[in-house]
């Protein structure tokens, strides 16, 4: 009986390693940075990958060291370092593969850098933004992929809004929201949920294909209306000039 229980006990930890390494969808850069005199901190580090632009930045810690999780697979990728008094290093030609640590260390030369004059101006002349009416919260690409989300939901997103609980914000029911796919309604007509598909627990459109959410929480524009709650607008990814 000990035996058989063994047994089952290594089949049952195999089966968890299995499922633990077909989770990763990511790849991973890392490495450390330094000067003749050894390690440096708080050195700028940018990965491009160059087929969408999509820019990934960090910092070295205090040991020089600097790592870039959740990359995207492929490439290829341009890696940037930049810092005051030093020439910034360049690797290019980067491809990650999928749930792999690709190292690149940098090695910096000090560099004269002359800084220029920094003016500081400030007006209180305006009491509200132009740029938008109410208040607001973005959801970046980089956030949604980046963020962890149970659900892979809109809503996981959404509760990035200080007053949101759920999809009820500012106090407000999800009955007086309105939520918006490229500028189409996607809410429930009968009003049994917030969102559509509500009642079988799926998502009106996939995660992946969103590139940013904007939540309004009452917008006082009169070029948005249709609810009196909260305006949730989204857009969907669009390709690249690469084929």
């Amino acid at each position: 009986m000990k035996k058989l229980k063994r047994m089952m006990l290594l089949i049952m930890l195999v089966l968890l390693s299995v499922v633990a390494k077909s989770q990763e969808t990511t790849a991973e850069i890392s490495g450390s940075i330094s000067d003749v005199t050894g390690t440096l901190p708080n050195v700028n580090v940018t990965a491009v990958h160059i087929p969408t632009g999509t820019q990934y930045t960090t910092t070295t810690r205090n040991d020089g060291r600097y790592n870039l999780p959740n990359l995207k697979i492929g490439g290829p990728y341009t890696i940037t370092t930049s810092f005051v008094g030093f020439k910034s290093e360049t690797a290019t030609e980067v491809y990650l593969n999928l749930g792999q640590t690709f190292k690149q260390n940098f090695k910096l030369v000090d560099q004269a850098t002359q800084l220029g004059e920094i003016v500081v101006k400030y007006s209180n002349d305006k009491t509200f933004s132009s740029s938008r009416t109410g208040s607001q919260e973005l959801i970046t690409r980089t956030q949604i992929d980046r963020l962890p989300t149970i659900n892979r939901s809109i809503q996981d997103f959404v509760r990035l809004e200080p007053t949101a609980n759920g999809l009820n914000i500012g106090g407000r029911s999800n009955q007086y929201n309105n939520m918006t796919v490229d500028g189409a309604n996607f809410n429930n007509s009968f009003g049994l949920s917030s969102i559509l598909g509500g009642q079988t627990a799926a998502q009106p459109i996939s995660l992946e294909a969103i590139e940013q959410i904007q939540v309004n929480v009452s917008p006082y524009d009169v070029k948005q209306g249709g609810f009196a709650g909260t305006g949730i607008n989204t857009v969907t990814k669009s390709g690249t000039k690469y084929f």
